[in-house]
């Protein structure tokens, strides 16, 4: 039980945590992947000219900004509010294709550079370049559209960089993810034994309170059972002549009553949270109590008990806790001295 619970206690936090690591992991990778693209499209948009004609609308994603120019070449160009920040360079964009089309949409200039299309394919992704931005998956490529004042420019280049960087990020990700979940593990392990000592040390005090129980209820019924057996063997005796007998079986009845009663005394005494009532005890009169109460059971095993007490020995301790020693001590006697006639 104990096993099963440390696992389960593992599981739980091993789940947890690997939700909320995948969570991180998660939102770094789309965060490097849309800068990857911020990225590109920027190297794009150089490629069309760093400022706006005069009188044409800027592209929706700057309409909230402003190009903040600065006599420092040390630091690059950025827009406030959304747009391009300090520090976001441009990509250096080594193949592209740039198309300029007229107010009637029809294409009047092109210009490429370490690429090649068709004219149909070229028709194509032009036909598909409605939005400032976007990609063509079919057709592995990015485009950015801009007016100016010679017409609608489009500039189409390849998005290999982007789904390059989304590889690498997968796998950094990937592999910390791995390690973090391998160092969890372990730390989880620790933990979880920590956690567990209270209810292992509860559960082993619960069994020792069983066995303990079992045993001491076995002894007085060893007693009645054997007393009965022995008056059952009288068929024709009176019941003045069994009484020494029935005496024994009341008193072992009795005991077992106390016992039953002490019960939760007991499990309070393993988890150490009762106090011993001390008193004066006559242990001369328990110890031979115990062993008359004994005589039948020896006596079917074939094994007499001799005693030797000396009179009126007292101490201070709990008479209910003696009597169950001397029970349990006089019990394991009599089982284990079958090769001894006497005790």
């Amino acid at each position: 039980m104990i096993r099963k619970l440390r696992r389960r206690i593992i599981l739980i936090n091993m789940l947890l945590m690997g939700v909320v690591m995948l969570g991180i992991f998660t939102a770094v990778i789309v965060n490097n992947y849309s800068g990857s693209v911020r990225t590109l499209e920027r190297g794009m948009d150089r490629l069309l000219g760093e400022g706006f004609e005069e009188n044409v609308s800027p592209p929706p994603d700057w309409e909230r900004g402003r190009l903040d120019a600065t006599d420092d070449d040390s630091k690059p160009l950025r827009f406030e509010d959304g747009g391009m920040k300090e520090g976001d360079v441009p990509m250096e964009i080594t193949s592209y294709i740039i198309v300029t089309l007229n107010e009637n949409g029809v294409q009047t200039a092109s210009e490429a550079k370490n690429i090649t299309m068709d004219a149909e394919n070229l028709k194509a992704c032009v036909a598909l370049a409605t939005e400032h931005s976007g990609q063509l998956g079919d057709y592995g490529l990015m485009y950015v559209t801009r007016n100016t004042m010679d017409g609608k420019k489009i500039v189409f280049a390849p998005n290999s960089s982007i789904y390059s960087d989304l590889r690498s990020s997968l796998l950094i990700c990937g592999l910390l993810f791995l390690g973090s979940m391998t160092v969890i593990f372990f730390i989880s392990l620790f933990l979880s034994g920590l956690a567990v000592k209270p209810v292992k040390k509860a559960w082993e005090q619960q069994k020792q309170f069983v066995a303990d129980a079992s045993h001491e209820l076995k002894t007085p019924l060893t007693v009645i059972l054997a007393n009965n057996n022995i008056m059952l063997s009288h068929q024709n005796a009176t019941v003045a002549d069994e009484r020494q007998w029935l005496e024994s079986t009341e008193e072992e009845a009795n005991h077992m009553k106390k016992l039953i009663d002490n019960m939760l005394f007991l499990a309070k005494s393993d988890a150490g949270t009762t106090k011993i009532q001390l008193s004066e005890v006559d242990l001369s009169e328990i110890v031979e109590g115990c062993a008359l109460n004994f005589e039948p059971v020896a006596f079917e095993r074939a094994v007499l008990i001799e005693t030797d007490i000396a009179p009126e020995l007292t101490l201070q301790g709990d008479a209910t806790q003696l009597n169950q020693l001397a029970h349990i001590l006089i019990d394991n006697a009599v089982k284990y001295a079958a090769d001894d006639p006497h005790l």
